[in-house]
């Protein structure tokens, strides 16, 4: 009897014993840093990418928004670069734009994007006519393309250009470039 009392007793206390030994917690924490070492360019490559596709679709939804209300208010109206979020800058950055209707320079959006992302663009503005279509100052329609872009080599197709071709379509295209 004596006997087994002691040997339920030394299989109690190596049951309490068990688990990992300080080497083998230090060993899988070496692991964990050198994989997550290896991880890291992989996911600031994927933030970059998120911060382009995000601003292009801000930027796609914003021409849309003003084609959509140029319709419904039967007026002309505007997506333009802005420095101050009321006017038109005139600028061809577009860090910040907002739309407005023509005339009375009612805001009726106002975008800014994050200093990591680069916004150039070969207008000042688009304008939506009240058909809404799209139309330069010679009353052709109008096409833009309005380039976002990061410095950055991760990923290598670190531009996002936003085209609207035939005064009404939208395009994003990714592709790599240089940032200006």
């Amino acid at each position: 009897m004596h006997l087994s009392g002691f040997r339920r007793k030394s299989h109690m206390l190596a049951s309490l014993a068990s688990g990992f030994t300080l080497i083998e917690l230090l060993v899988t924490i070496a692991v964990l840093a050198i994989l997550a070492a290896i991880a890291a360019p992989s996911f600031n490559s994927l933030i970059n990418s998120s911060r382009l596709t995000t601003q292009a679709n801000s930027m796609v939804a914003s021409l849309q928004h003003a084609r959509s209300e140029s319709i419904r208010l039967n007026r002309k109206v505007s997506l333009c670069a802005s420095s101050d979020g009321v006017n038109c800058s005139g600028a061809m950055t577009w860090n910040r734009w907002i739309t407005r209707v023509d005339g009375d320079g009612e805001v009726l959006g106002d975008v800014a994007g994050p200093a990591s992302v680069k916004v150039a663009a070969d207008v000042s503005a688009v304008t939506f006519g009240s058909d809404g279509l799209a139309r330069a100052a010679d009353g052709l329609l109008s096409k833009a393309a309005i380039t976002f872009c990061i410095d950055t080599t991760r990923p290598a197709e670190n531009t996002r250009v936003v085209s609207l071709v035939s005064g009404t379509r939208m395009l994003v295209k990714k592709q790599a470039g240089n940032c200006k």
